[in-house]
């Protein structure tokens, strides 16, 4: 162990030297090399393709987008069907007003679905009618009348599968216009089988879709959407929409760089060909401010050395001070450690050597004052344990004698009713006291609820009503004992109020899980008590300091059943509650089925 610390001690002496001698060499070396002017040219040339690149890869999403609506539409069997069908009543005149709003109702939903995920999105259907369907609002627009726009006429001469590229436009919906003022749009001719153009697809988005994307304009440079007829279609400056741009002639294949020169300065063109429609992304930057940069940085090589050398003189020392004040620190804890102050911990955190033995000393510290707390806490719940089975067992065959007597007399005087509850009675305190199993089969278990409810009924007016509803094969399962008691008696006492009602027990096996379900029809519970109760039963209320418990039967209760199950399962189990005030109670459990080799193990 020493061997080790002296190495990762001197690791750390190795590290610091080398930060201290070579990196300012390192350091130089970048600087020299990087203020060559091929460098600086390519870096910033590579620069500017990547983020046209990445711009590019946005704005061709965005245009696909547009695209996969526009075919979607046209090529959805409901909407074509819904559109034809109402272009044919229309032309027959057998206009149905409830069959055009099942179909108005059914298109404008799939337009809506379609284009939920996309903001600032706006599709129009226009019938030749003048019928219009839409995924916005329509607030008073009159969509026929896109009818009379100059570039409709292209849109109608287009064939039914051919896009028409209408650019950058005022916004045509007027209600929107103040949220999106200029409209990248697409348009197709919807034709039937015979040709006849029977509705127009308009799927327009908000061209700050596009230039919100852009860069922001600082240091020269400028991001463009051009139109294939070199307009500019989108761009942060929105006066430079629709105008021409100034240097279309001396755009190069896509991916290409050129400089040009505008107004005394010398900028960068980069540019890259969207998929769709001829539209090209350009990009314009000043190049003097990239290179300025870079020169600025050369000025201050030289300051900078001689900067670095001091700041890793003390760099150096610092570390090694570092280095070693934790393990000073560390040998201080050990000794108050070593005189039982175990509450003491070092605070020492890090990845290498000394942090991690600092984590894994204070981990160590915490687990040992853990352990000592659980040891104290289960010896005192054996000690309560043990006094209440003292209290539990005074004399009980004297107790079951004087039952049998009693039973016996009453059956001498013919009062068969009587003897046979007291007998009940007498089986229920004989599985209560005398069994020493921790655990017992649901057979066994449901055998104490029927005795348990037939004794409640006996005294009382009201009766409980018991329904078990458990095949046969899985009588045989196991779980701990008096388990599924409490929760009767609490669906008894706080359920049905100590009044007559249902009970219904649930038993089934699915998948390696004992799944039980416990019901009541009585009062039920609010939210709030609902909520508290849930508390009381979580898995980190189940260990809790042992509390005195008085009696054996009746007031187990449930935060005994929560805390027993897990002792016994850990947590791989699961008990949850769910109550409707007036409706009723509704508790499940799930049990692991698979424990019962292991249970039989312990037993023995």
């Amino acid at each position: 162990m020493s061997t080790r610390w002296r190495l990762g001690f001197r690791n750390k002496l190795l590290l610091a030297s080398v930060l201290c001698l070579f990196v300012p060499a390192a350091v130089t070396l970048y600087i020299s090399n990087s203020n060559t002017e091929q460098v600086v040219q390519q870096q910033v040339i590579d620069n500017e393709r990547r983020l046209l690149e990445r711009e590019g890869s946005y704005v061709s999403n965005l245009i696909s987008t547009m695209v996969l609506v526009a075919n979607y539409i046209q090529f959805d069997p409901g909407i074509n069907r819904a559109l034809n069908q109402n272009w044919q009543r229309t032309r027959l005149n057998q206009t149905d007003e409830f069959t055009n709003l099942l179909d108005f109702k059914e298109i404008t939903d799939k337009l809506q679905s379609v284009t939920t995920m996309m903001p600032k999105t706006f599709v129009t259907i226009v019938m030749e009618d003048g019928q219009s369907f839409t995924n916005y609002p329509y607030n008073g627009f009159r969509a026929g009348e896109l009818y009379e726009q100059p570039w409709m006429q292209e849109v109608l001469a287009r064939p039914a599968f051919e896009l028409y590229w209408a650019g950058t436009l005022d916004n045509y919906i007027p209600s929107l216009v103040s949220a999106s003022p200029l409209v990248l749009t697409i348009a197709r001719n919807l034709r039937t089988s015979v040709h006849a153009s029977y509705a127009i697809i308009l799927v327009s988005m908000d061209e700050q879709q596009i230039s919100e994307n852009f860069g922001p304009g600082d240091n020269g440079q400028m991001t463009l959407l051009l139109a294939p007829d070199g307009t500019v279609a989108a761009a942060r400056d929105k006066a430079q929409i629709g105008q021409a741009f100034s240097f279309a002639d001396r755009l190069g294949a896509s991916g290409e760089s050129v400089f040009v020169e505008h107004k005394d300065k010398t900028y960068l063109l980069t540019s890259q060909e969207i998929p769709y429609g001829g539209y090209r992304l350009v990009s314009l930057s000043q190049y003097d401010q990239a290179v300025g940069q870079v020169s600025s940085t050369h000025r201050w090589s030289v300051a900078i050395q001689m900067l670095t050398a001091l700041f890793f003189l003390l760099v150096m020392i610092v570390l090694v001070r570092q280095v070693t004040k934790p393990i000073v620190h560390l040998g201080g804890v050990a000794a108050k450690v070593e005189r039982e102050e175990l509450s003491i911990r070092s605070g020492i955190r890090g990845s290498d050597e000394i942090g991690k033995l600092g984590r894994s000393f204070d981990h160590m510290l915490d687990r040992l004052e853990q352990t000592i707390g659980q040891i104290k806490a289960e010896q005192e719940q054996k000690r309560l344990a043990e006094l209440a089975m003292l209290q539990s067992q005074i004399n009980p065959h004297f107790l079951f004698n004087i039952l049998n007597s009693i039973r016996l007399r009453l059956l001498m005087k013919g009062d068969a009713e009587h003897a046979e509850l007291l007998q009940t009675l007498s089986g229920l305190l004989r599985m209560t006291i005398q069994q020493r199993q921790e655990f017992t089969t649901l057979q066994d278990e449901l055998h104490v609820i029927r005795s348990y409810v037939e004794l409640l009924n006996f005294r009382q007016g009201d009766q409980v009503l018991l329904l078990i509803h458990c095949p046969a094969e899985h009588l045989d399962a196991r779980l701990p004992r008096f388990l599924l008691q409490p929760i009767i008696e609490n669906a008894y006492i706080h359920g049905l109020r100590q009044e007559g009602g249902t009970i219904a027990i649930r038993v089934d096996r699915m998948d390696g899980r004992l799944l039980i379900e416990i019901e009541d029809d009585g009062a039920g519970m609010t939210e709030e008590e609902l909520a508290r109760l849930r508390s009381r039963l979580s898995r980190d209320a189940a260990w809790t300091p042992a509390q005195p418990r008085r009696g054996n039967l009746a007031s187990i209760g449930l935060s005994n059943v929560c805390e027993r199950l897990y002792l016994t399962f850990g947590s791989d189990y699961d008990l949850s509650v769910e109550s409707v005030p007036d409706e009723g109670t509704l508790f499940r459990l799930n049990l692991p089925d698979h424990q019962s080799a292991a249970i039989e193990e312990r037993e023995r």
